[in-house]
């Protein structure tokens, strides 16, 4: 009898064990080399998918290299359609996120909801600003994208004898109008003449129908075309390689997609936002209840160099950049 008592003790205990060995097994995955904890970020995508060549990409890449910079755990989840939000974002906390970023202004109404219903979460959203007051646990990531439309607008005004210009964007809100704005000003300041002929393709994914649109801009004459749309970008692309037009490109340096067609990039640089985000939360600074601004001066906007660009023209817009 004693010994089938010692032969259960044992058992009990090897189980006992198993389970303990288990539980620090799924707990260390959250710990880095030194056993210390790894802060847990959480981006939640718009539509286009991580490598949309824009928004989600710039921003999972800032998000990369912070991780390999302050040695924190990030991750992504993807959306492919607006109801998706909520559930994203819900899913985000439940996995221990310390914060979650929205990538877009599409999250802003979904991300203001989650910040009521968790108010010790913190959350970011790019693009997203809150007029009746932000929320004291959000931090929105803003953009000077009137910057770099003006950049790209004295470019496109040196490289064109027409005065004739397009502007295709992605929806009508403020994180795309002020490109347009910014771009339109440039155009004028090299020559007052200059006119901007602006559509909306209502989608941010539909390159059919930023194809489209070009189309008909270039049969109406219009010399060259900024295209402020995410995926809708890649059929203006092909629209400018069809009718051997320049394209101005945006958010990212797209210039090795088209060599010959795209001129340059208004560079929003999403990633810088996210990456220096980070960094406040690492270093303990992360505050929400007001916003974080990203231009010129920051480094959060510019333009892309590329071959098709004279030195005359790169001198002319940084000397104005210096200004």
């Amino acid at each position: 009898m004693k010994k089938i008592k010692a032969l259960l003790l044992i058992a009990i205990l090897s189980l006992s064990s198993i389970g303990l060995v288990g539980c620090f097994s799924k707990e260390s995955q959250t710990k880095d080399s030194n056993n210390n904890t790894k802060m847990k970020i959480t981006l939640v995508l718009d539509k286009g998918g991580v490598n949309d060549q824009s928004f989600n990409q710039s921003a999972w890449e800032g998000a990369k290299k912070a991780e390999k910079e302050y040695k924190v755990e990030v991750n992504y989840i993807e959306t492919n359609q607006e109801s998706e939000y909520k559930t994203n974002i819900e899913t985000a906390v439940d996995r221990g996120s310390d914060l979650i970023i929205g990538v877009g202004y599409n999250l802003a109404d979904a991300i203001k909801e989650a910040a009521k219903n968790y108010p010790n979460q913190n959350f970011a959203i790019i693009d997203g600003n809150y007029k009746d007051g932000i929320p004291k646990n959000v931090r929105p990531i803003l953009f000077s994208e009137e910057e770099s439309g003006y950049l790209v607008g004295l470019i496109s005004a040196k490289m064109s004898n027409a005065n004739k210009f397009g502007f295709i964007g992605g929806m009508d809100i403020p994180s795309v109008t002020n490109f347009a704005v910014g771009f339109e000003k440039g155009l004028k300041e090299v020559n007052s003449k200059n006119k901007l002929s602006t559509q909306f393709a209502n989608s941010f994914t539909d390159a059919a129908k930023g194809k489209a649109i070009a189309t008909q801009m270039y049969n109406d004459g219009i010399e060259i075309i900024f295209t402020a749309g995410g995926g809708v970008n890649s059929g203006t692309y092909e629209a400018g390689k069809e009718f051997g037009k320049y394209v101005v490109a945006v958010d990212m340096p797209q210039n090795y997609v088209s060599p010959d067609t795209i001129l340059t990039s208004a560079l929003k640089n999403v990633g810088i936002g996210v990456k220096l985000t980070i960094k406040d939360l690492v270093e303990g600074k992360f505050k929400g209840g007001e916003a974080t601004i990203f231009d010129i001066s920051n480094g959060g906007v510019g333009y892309e160099k590329t071959k098709l660009i004279p030195d005359d023209v790169v001198k002319f817009v940084d000397k104005k950049i210096k200004k």
